[in-house]
């Protein structure tokens, strides 16, 4: 699945101003979001993996895969959907519309994510403490963009696997990855036709797996700025109308935000994967 996406930094002050125009655009009211990101990374690097380079030996597998790159990978949960899903009395977040569809399934909005606001959190995990073994994960992977210049969006692969039962965390680790950092993603997202919007900022828990209670979250950004992503998935980078109609959209949205907030697409490095 290929990911399509522009982006705009928020400033604090202008998040009320972008948000009202977003619920314009769009015609519904954002929804709120509230994922926790735990990151991973492979146990060994290049140059174990492969055993001693060098010699007149230096084809085959074991040397491919030692001078191959290693990718992070995430595991997402929603949290309040799990919390849903698990019977919590919580009330029920209004969901968006299902957006059209493109060429039969060609394309689709990511629309896994489903939150409630932090303080209806707060008085839920008075009932019963966050257990981070019983969220219903997904793991995530995202590739390196592709180099600019190619469309005028940020354009990169990403897959997404939903644990339905099990331990997650454990399966990961057999898989050979082994857990590096954590954050809470916090805010609204939209829909615009097949466009999925997020205006997040990103939060820290103070103990490692242990994010609730939301008190104890800090804003990695002092200045408490917000991050916009407009994003549209196409299942096939190969059917190059789709590719095309998605990049329109994006074009779209990016149009009709202009004087509000500039849609660009994302830096590279910035969003580069691999395990350094």
């Amino acid at each position: 699945m290929h990911e399509l996406s522009l982006f705009s930094h928020v400033p604090n002050s202008r998040v009320a101003h972008v948000t009202r125009a977003l619920k314009t655009v769009t015609g519904m009211p954002g929804v709120p979001l509230l994922e926790h990101h735990l990151i991973y990374k492979p146990k060994r690097n290049r140059q174990t993996i492969g055993g001693p380079t060098g010699g007149n030996n230096s084809a085959g597998p074991a040397n491919t895969a030692a001078s191959s790159d290693f990718y992070y990978l995430q595991l997402v949960a929603d949290i309040l959907k799990n919390d849903s899903q698990n019977g919590d009395p919580v009330a029920e977040q209004p969901r968006s519309l299902a957006p059209g569809e493109i060429n039969g399934d060609a394309m689709e909005v990511d629309s896994t994510n489903a939150a409630a606001d932090q303080s209806a959190i707060s008085s839920k995990v008075e009932k019963a403490p966050y257990d981070i073994r019983k969220q219903k994960w997904t793991i995530r992977f995202s590739d390196l963009p592709e180099v600019n210049g190619k469309r005028p969006v940020t354009s990169r692969m990403v897959h997404n696997a939903v644990v339905h039962e099990g331990d997650a965390l454990s399966f990961v680790d057999s898989l050979g990855y082994t857990p590096v950092s954590e954050y809470v993603l916090s805010g609204d997202y939209f829909v615009y036709h097949n466009v999925y919007i997020t205006i997040t900022r990103i939060l820290l828990p103070s103990q490692s797996f242990s994010p609730f209670p939301t008190n104890s979250l800090r804003q990695l950004d002092p200045a408490d700025s917000f991050l916009l992503q407009a994003s549209i998935k196409v299942l096939s980078a190969n059917e190059q109308e789709t590719m095309n109609k998605g990049v329109e959209e994006l074009k779209s949205i990016r149009a009709e935000l202009k004087g509000v907030i500039e849609l660009e697409p994302g830096d590279r490095l910035s969003l580069d994967t691999r395990v350094r």
